[in-house]
């Protein structure tokens, strides 16, 4: 004899889940180290540095640029639907100009078109302008050197190929660690990469006042043991179904599939 219709049960089952559903999950913390990252240099403009142990960022007592990239690897560090709830990036200075140096808020910039890091390591100079880049390299003029992939203007394009926002800043002096807090643009940028793992291109890493020299400054890159960037991530994983839950769904669909025959 038919006992329920369809939907009174279909409703009880919604009730016994939800009364058996696992508690909400709790907040999670992970560092991440750079997937990648890399430095364009104006005053060179097809060398790279890619494997040496930093990258430069900021304007040189001549009045060069230098623009770094930062790439994180968000989806493998952090379980795919979670909520990223803060993102806090850690870099070291290790050399600034020996002539004098400026007090500089240094910016954190999404970048849109992909790049290459390379693998050259300087050693024909004190390290300001890199090496002749190899195939693939990110340099001050090319994402990947020696293809038709260049920046939309040397450098690369506000707008084109980074976000012209800033998504966190710094004020960078001496020598020594600095953390971009975490901000609301940094924590988009992270779900944004963690929701659309083909999207994440990283970071370009700005002096935001480009036209005052003695800016410049060498940081740590994932290469150096000692002062190689981190990204603390708090954030809330999707919390898995509890034995019981899972258990209420077997016996469920066990009465589901007896009403159907009856």
């Amino acid at each position: 004899m038919q006992t329920g219709t369809w939907p009174q049960v279909g409703a009880g089952v919604i009730l016994l889940v939800t009364g058996l559903a696992a508690p909400p999950a709790s907040a999670e913390t992970v560092v991440l180290r750079p997937l990648a990252d890399a430095t364009l240099f104006e005053v060179a403009p097809n060398n790279s540095a890619g494997g040496s142990d930093y990258f430069i960022s900021g304007t040189t007592q001549n009045r060069t640029r230098n623009h770094a990239l930062l790439q994180f690897d968000i989806a493998t560090g952090i379980p795919s639907g979670s909520l990223i709830t803060s993102a806090t990036l850690g870099l070291e200075v290790i050399r600034r100009p020996s002539d004098g140096f400026e007090v500089a808020l240094f910016g954190l910039h999404r970048v849109l078109r992909p790049w290459g890091e390379g693998t050259n390591v300087t050693v024909s100079n004190a390290g300001g302008m890199g090496e002749p880049a190899v195939a693939n390299d990110a340099t001050w003029n090319h994402r990947f050197a020696f293809t038709p992939e260049t920046w939309a203007e040397p450098g690369g394009a506000p707008g084109i190929d980074f976000q012209s926002d800033l998504s966190a800043t710094a004020s960078i002096y001496e020598i020594g660690a600095y953390q971009f807090e975490s901000t609301p643009g940094t924590v988009a940028d992270l779900q944004h990469w963690l929701d659309h793992p083909a999207s994440n291109f990283g970071w370009m890493l700005l002096a935001e006042s480009e036209d005052l020299p003695f800016t410049a400054r060498r940081f740590g890159s994932r290469e150096n043991q000692n002062a190689a960037p981190t990204l603390l991530v708090e954030y809330t994983p999707v919390p898995e179904p509890g034995p019981w839950a899972l258990l209420a769904l077997g016996v469920a669909g066990l009465g589901v599939a007896r009403l159907r025959r009856s």
